[in-house]
């Protein structure tokens, strides 16, 4: 936060004190993330919304995302009895494989060479993948064996969903999956 607030006193506005990061923190339910510190700077008027607070001060001033390499990630959740899904591979703004090619065909040799080992599913539908890039990861994911998953990627108060129709049978593939069955029978 230290470069956020070097640019809140170029601007001249009041920095970020402990008691700050302490009532962020206390506002989150889950892990902290930059999307909690961009509502706290709506909450107290540094900007007017999200999207300014990433663009003017948390992307610009490089604040990182919680660093967990894929395989921590991956031994975490597992071990936890929980699956991973790679999210969003072909959003073409954000966290996705776009940042390293836009080559659908390309983005899954990368998965085939550095993830598949470490992930179960892959989302397949997205408010930002088209109808072509749907049916490419679908047919991946069936190649592989992976679980597909699809949804609104809400990260946003309030919660809007519902913007992304989903088969009603991908949620079989979780029915059956060995966590699920065990929590019926414990």
């Amino acid at each position: 936060m230290e470069k956020v607030n070097e640019e809140l006193v170029r601007e001249g506005k009041r920095t970020f004190s402990h008691q700050d990061l302490d009532e962020i923190q206390d506002s989150v339910d889950g892990a902290f993330g930059r999307p909690h510190i961009a509502e706290y700077m709506v909450r107290k008027g540094i900007v007017t919304h999200r999207q300014e607070a990433f663009d003017r001060y948390l992307e610009k001033c490089n604040i990182p995302k919680m660093p967990l390499s894929l395989p921590e990630a991956s031994e975490l959740v597992r071990g936890a009895g929980g699956k991973i899904m790679l999210a969003h591979p072909n959003h073409p703004r954000g966290t996705s494989l776009v940042s390293l090619t836009r080559s659908i065909p390309r983005q899954q040799e990368i998965i085939e060479g550095a993830m598949l080992g470490l992930i179960d599913g892959i989302e397949c539908w997205h408010t930002e993948h088209d109808a072509p890039t749907i049916e490419a990861y679908l047919q991946f994911a069936r190649r592989w064996g992976l679980m597909v998953t699809g949804g609104s990627d809400c990260h946003q108060s309030p919660v809007l969903m519902g913007g992304v129709a989903v088969p009603s049978d991908v949620a079989e593939q979780f029915r059956s999956c060995p966590l699920h069955n065990h929590a019926k029978s414990g």
